[in-house]
């Protein structure tokens, strides 16, 4: 979903600010509530999924936590292994590869506030998942080692045996949930 490395110096400090300050309080009936829609539904105020998305079609990407946690949001687009979408190298400038999230504080990638979200041709056509994984401590998230590069990229092998150790969001928290948002991507 981020390819464009300038688009993404652009929106560093945007963004930085933007997740930082930004967010709203909502109830919750998971441990993570999240959406992933188009810009355009989502300026006309749609905050539910879309599972269809067009090649370079712009998307907006929002969750929330139930409770204060460690989060790391990647991508595993139809080709290729895992992008980390956040944090990245621009949103944390020492490298993290995770961040703090505050419960009931609605965080939002892809707006007009933030960098542009969106799937490029050479990602392919065909099924895809974000996933947006949430620990109670820093030390549950994926080890920088298991990194092919730190905060950007892991390989699908590595990324699918750690998010088996998290559950699937629910209702009730655990030490690490998982929810995966589903995707196909059409001409």
């Amino acid at each position: 979903m981020l390819k464009k490395k300038a688009i993404r110096a652009a929106a560093a400090v945007v963004l930085s600010s933007a997740i930082m300050g930004a967010g709203t309080t909502v109830s919750h009936a998971k441990c993570i509530n999240g959406f992933m829609t188009g810009f355009d539904d989502y300026e006309r105020g749609a905050r539910n999924s879309k599972n269809t998305f067009r090649v370079n079609e712009l998307l907006v990407l929002c969750f929330t936590a139930a409770e204060n946690g460690y989060v790391a949001v990647f991508d595993a687009p139809i080709k290729g292994d895992f992008e980390q979408l956040y944090p990245n190298e621009l949103t944390h400038k020492n490298g993290e590869t995770y961040a703090e999230v505050v419960a009931g504080k609605e965080y939002c990638f892809g707006g007009r506030d933030t960098f542009p979200l969106y799937h490029p041709p050479d990602e392919g056509i065909g099924l895809g998942k974000v996933s947006i994984a949430l620990t109670k401590s820093p030390d549950l998230q994926l080890p920088e080692d298991d990194y092919d590069i730190p905060g950007q990229r892991v390989r699908q092998s590595v990324m699918n045996r750690h998010l088996r150790s998290h559950r699937q969001s629910s209702s009730r928290c655990t030490a690490r949930d998982v929810l995966y948002l589903e995707y196909r991507i059409t001409n």
